[in-house]
């Protein structure tokens, strides 16, 4: 189909259910399951199904519009107006959200989720699935906050029996009956959440030493002893997981998901092997976009490709605003105004937040890595690190309110300082870069890292440098100290971290924000830094010898790419084009003038009075993905024997790793 990725996924689970003729069954109220009509349509369930999902996931408090990139976007008001008229004209609607409506603005910190369970309600939404986020007040709050939901909150993997005031509120699935058919919607939580949220209460994943999808197969067999033919998940696991889930059970038609913040503008199509599909969606975050799912299934049950129709409603100061939320909105918002007044900084330019463009350190998380390690000097600190996941929205160019502070952290991390070996600091470098560009990713103060995110996950770090006392740079010893500043999230395990034989540690009082919003004071003026830390490189790419001349041989990269060659003293992370890094420094360009023939091969010879060689290698036009291939840093070696056998992968130095 046109608007939809597709992607074959071998499974030997047929879907018996398709074969299940679909009668009109009476259901009686049992346990959390129940039937409820969403119109009078009375089809024959013989008949194909039509029907319309709108959804949205990853809200994160943002009630009111924001401007982003010179555009105003999102607020729930406009979302409100958007979802109440389209369904107005479109019958067997059914409005759901995919999780973490919590945390992310001030609102969420002084109102502790009220103002979006109240503006969900006011919006009409019929379900929701739980986020990890919505833990970050306590599962208390959360428990406290859920019971004034009008809308089913539905999760059938999680485990709240710590939580009676949670576990109430909770249902695993529901029927809901459209167009004179049955349809089931069950809600799942990402299996990471343990690992995400520290302030669980007890809350705990079912399963989780074994087969985390053991509950969420149970309750698709549920549902279809129920007679349903038609089963949509409601995740919040991210598309990696979903594709997962897709694959492991077919029954489930649709995925309506949250948590990786993807923004899906063309649905992911899977097919199994009995042409049986699965649709997944996601709209991104923050309300930026409501999603469409136009679903038509066929007499059998099964998903009619042709005429499922889905796509993105951007929202944008273009939409009215519904006055009654906007009327509400505005009222919570008062108390907050101070903060939105109070200006501490002007940014010359826009620090971004699209982290999974991100492969290399982002000028966000280097401002905020930057004000820790100033906050620890008189702890002596000399790195500093921040997870991406503790990073929220985006400085715009102009002037920076405390509003915006604390929308940036917006969580109750800690500044915690301490003294690591080299050892567990290498550790967490590696865990950092061991997964994507997301939550998990650090940025850093006092470090440079060169990672290969080609290679096997524990393998990635190539590199890693600290800043010494005079301003350069040398490999991390692993049995040298080093002093810290870290979030207490991360430095408490939070997303698997593990610090655990650090030693002097000083548990400060302030959230982060604090001194964040110090450095910002006594910088009236900040600026994006190019990236100069972090930087992904390839291996294999480029080797280099001297004869008479250097020669650099280039290969394994994709032909017809331009090629540029760099010559540096020393490896580093400098940037070059005022755009993206390479593993030197001091790099000099030496030819920008080389592309990679068929075999995705070309050759420099010439001389040059660096030590060091790196090749980037940019993709023809035309190329998805069009990504930069940078190499390793390649020290030019005496030519020796067969010139054919040098390589570009170095030896490992003890103080590498």
């Amino acid at each position: 189909m046109a608007n939809m990725q597709k992607e074959k996924a071998p499974t030997n689970n047929l879907k018996v259910r398709r074969f299940l003729k679909l009668a009109v069954i009476t259901l009686s109220l049992l346990g959390v399951a129940h039937v409820s009509a969403l119109t009078s349509d009375t089809r024959a369930a013989d008949e194909a199904l039509h029907f319309t999902i709108l959804h949205t996931n990853d809200l994160h408090s943002h009630a009111e519009p924001f401007s982003e990139r010179g555009r105003v976007v999102g607020g729930l008001a406009r979302l409100g107006h958007l979802i109440h008229s389209i369904k107005s004209n479109t019958p067997n609607t059914v409005v759901i959200d995919a999780g973490d409506m919590f945390q992310g603005t001030p609102l969420f910190t002084h109102y502790h989720g009220e103002v979006e369970v109240s503006l969900l309600n006011q919006i009409g939404y019929d379900m929701y699935t739980i986020g990890n986020h919505e833990f970050d007040d306590g599962a208390e709050n959360l428990g406290k906050q859920l019971k004034n939901a009008k809308f089913d909150v539905l999760c059938t993997n999680i485990d709240a029996e710590a939580q009676p005031d949670l576990k109430a509120v909770i249902k695993p699935y529901v029927i809901k009956e459209i167009a004179g058919q049955k349809v089931g919607f069950l809600g799942v939580m990402t299996p990471e959440l343990e690992r995400l949220s520290l302030s669980l209460g007890g809350v705990k994943i079912k399963h989780m030493n074994d087969d985390w999808l053991i509950p969420v197969r149970a309750t698709v067999k549920e549902i279809e002893r129920k007679g349903v033919n038609h089963i949509v998940a409601v995740t919040h696991c991210g598309t990696d997981f979903d594709q997962q889930i897709s694959q492991a059970i077919p029954e489930i038609d649709v995925i309506i998901g949250g948590h990786s913040h993807t923004r899906l503008d063309k649905a992911i199509f899977v097919e199994h092997d009995d042409s049986s599909k699965t649709i997944i969606v996601q709209t991104g975050s923050y309300g930026r976009a409501l999603g469409r799912l136009d679903l038509a299934f066929d007499k059998d049950g099964r998903m009619d490709a042709a005429d499922t129709k889905y796509r993105l409603i951007n929202i944008t100061d273009k939409i009215p605003e519904d006055p009654a939320m906007k009327a509400y909105i505005d009222k919570k918002v008062e108390p907050l105004l101070p903060l939105r007044r109070t200006i501490v900084s002007q940014a010359e330019d826009a620090f971004d937040n699209r982290w999974t463009a991100y492969p290399w350190d982002s000028a966000l998380g280097d401002l905020i890595t930057d004000a820790l390690c100033e906050a620890g000097k008189s702890y002596g600190t000399t790195i500093s690190v921040h997870n991406r996941g503790g990073m929220r929205g985006r400085i715009e160019k102009g002037p920076i309110s405390l509003e915006k502070v604390q929308e940036i952290l917006p969580f109750d991390n800690r500044l915690t300082f301490a003294t690591i070996k080299g050892k567990a600091l290498l550790g967490a470098i590696e865990h950092s870069v061991s997964g994507p560009a997301g939550g998990r990713f650090l940025d850093v103060h006092g470090l440079k890292i060169g990672y290969d995110p080609t290679r096997k996950r524990g393998e990635r770090l190539v590199f890693a440098l600290a800043e010494d006392k005079d301003g350069s740079y040398s490999p991390v010893d692993q049995n040298k100290e080093y002093k810290v500043a870290i979030n207490n999230y991360t430095f408490q395990s939070g997303e698997g971290y593990d610090f655990k034989d650090a030693k002097n540690i000083v548990n400060t009082p302030e959230r982060v924000g604090i001194p964040f919003r110090q450095y910002l004071e006594a910088h009236p003026s900040i600026k994006p830094q190019l990236p100069s830390r972090i930087v992904p490189i390839t291996e294999n790419v480029l080797s280099a010898f001297k004869k008479e001349k250097v020669i650099a041989k280039i290969n394994n990269v994709i032909p017809g790419s331009k090629v540029t060659l760099y010559a540096g003293t020393d490896r580093g992370v400098t940037p070059v084009e005022n755009k993206f890094p390479v593993p030197l420094k001091r790099p000099i360009e030496i030819t920008d003038d080389l592309t990679a023939d068929a075999n995705g091969q070309c050759v420099w010879r010439g001389n040059t009075n660096g030590s060091w060689l790196c090749a980037v290698a940019h993709p023809p036009k035309g190329t998805k993905p069009r990504k930069l291939i940078i190499s390793y840093p390649v020290e030019i070696q005496q030519a020796k024997g067969n010139d054919a056998e040098m390589t570009d992968r170095p030896a490992k130095k003890k103080t590498d790793k």
